[in-house]
């Protein structure tokens, strides 16, 4: 028998791993309803045309055979413009294209820590990071968000978590899976924190175009006022509509204090040789060119988080606090009668044949009664759901 490796057990990614359950039901005649993946296409979204057909011309017309292991140079130019642009002077040479974010993540987490390591992470935040420490044989260890608080990090608990072996400090801005937004004064406390302490700050800021309200500070350009080392992560899959693309990147602030996890980033990228080359020429016109579909995209977006809002404030047993970003809200069952919170979720599947993921899965107090829910879906979809939800919480509650 070939039985693999033991750090595969450490490595759960809830968002995926609940669907299989879904599936199950599938097989068995059922339809569901997705709400637990932030994939805008399958809720009928599209890219907008002139990145599609960049793209398509590549294929048929340019180089699309491997890249340099940093990604294309007009990319990595336009991504350096950009974050110029925005306040924080960037070189070609500081860019990495990736394949997606979560690409980005894992190299750059395999470059920085050992095992026995550990890495500050927001809890609740994206459950990818502490797959990939566990993955690692690191620890990841963890600042609490609160929902009483606006679910903002608090700069004391953050100082108190911090340890010897502590190398790094993710920031999630705006938040996956909350949809809070960090303010800009906030977040130069915490990396003028992390430089004092010597760590590194990951910024990751895939949702940061895609605020109701005011857009938040590349954190990069705080850092770079303080010349703190700090790596962003960015994509286009959700801002732009291509999350199957895989077109995401890092960049380095202050490079001169990071030149040697620089080239360790470098060595291990050259093993997967490049990211898909063909996608990587629509960095450039997605970064430079006209956005008025972005408006658009969030304009649509708040109705559908509005038409979510109003249907948890008319169930008593529910509760949320408004996002500011993104498409995704942190609901609370007042009283799940003893089940913690995953058991609600696969019994909310089981009656009612919509999916969401539970808040533990997003690192939330199991007993505190979170599940995340996507809102993509129509207004029609979603006040659907919420009549099941309904009907499923007087039956269950």
């Amino acid at each position: 028998m070939i039985l693999p490796a033991s750090r595969t057990a450490e490595f759960n990614y809830a968002i995926r791993n609940l669907a299989r359950a879904a599936e199950a039901r599938e097989r068995a005649g059922r339809e569901i309803i997705y709400l637990n993946i932030g994939d805008p296409q399958i809720y009928g979204f599209r890219p907008p045309e002139a990145l599609v057909e960049t793209v398509a011309r590549a294929l048929r017309d340019r180089f699309t055979g491997y890249a340099s292991s940093k990604g294309l140079l007009e990319a990595r130019e336009a991504i350096a413009h950009k974050a110029t642009q925005l306040g924080t002077p960037t070189d070609p040479e500081e860019v990495f294209v990736t394949s997606g974010a979560s690409e980005a993540a894992d190299l750059l987490l395999t470059a920085l820590v050992n095992e026995g390591d550990e890495v500050l992470l927001p809890a609740p935040g994206y459950p990818l990071y502490p797959a990939i420490l566990n993955k690692l044989g690191a620890e990841p260890k963890f600042y609490r968000l609160h929902e009483s608080a606006g679910w903002q990090p608090a700069i004391d608990e953050i100082e108190r978590a911090i340890t010897p072996r502590t190398r790094a400090l993710v920031l999630i801005n705006p938040s996956n899976p909350t949809g809070a937004v960090i303010p800009d004064e906030q977040v130069a406390r915490i990396v003028e924190l992390a430089a004092h302490r010597g760590l590194l700050v990951i910024a990751d800021e895939v949702y940061r175009e895609l605020c109701f309200e005011a857009t938040p500070k590349p954190a990069s350009t705080l850092a770079a006022e303080i010349d703190a080392p700090l790596v962003t992560l960015e994509s286009l899959s959700k801002t732009h509509i291509v999350p199957g693309w895989r077109i995401g990147w890092m960049r380095f602030t202050s490079s001169h204090k990071m030149a040697e996890l620089m080239n360790a980033v470098l060595r291990l990228a050259g093993g997967r040789l490049c990211s898909p080359t063909p996608t990587q020429y629509a960095i450039a016109p997605a970064l430079t060119g006209d956005n008025s579909f972005q408006r658009r995209f969030i304009a649509e977006l708040r109705r559908r988080r509005d038409a979510t809002l109003e249907r948890v404030r008319a169930i008593a047993a529910l509760s949320c606090t408004v996002p500011d970003s993104a498409f995704y809200v942190m609901i609370r069952v007042g009283d799940m009668r003893g089940r913690t919170d995953e058991q609600f979720v696969l019994d909310m599947l089981e009656e009612t044949d919509v999916l969401v993921v539970h808040g533990s899965g997003f690192g939330a107090d199991p007993g505190e009664g979170y599940f995340r829910l996507v809102y993509l879906a129509d207004e029609q979809v979603i006040h659907t759901v919420f009549d099941r939800l309904e009907r499923f919480l007087q039956r269950a509650i």
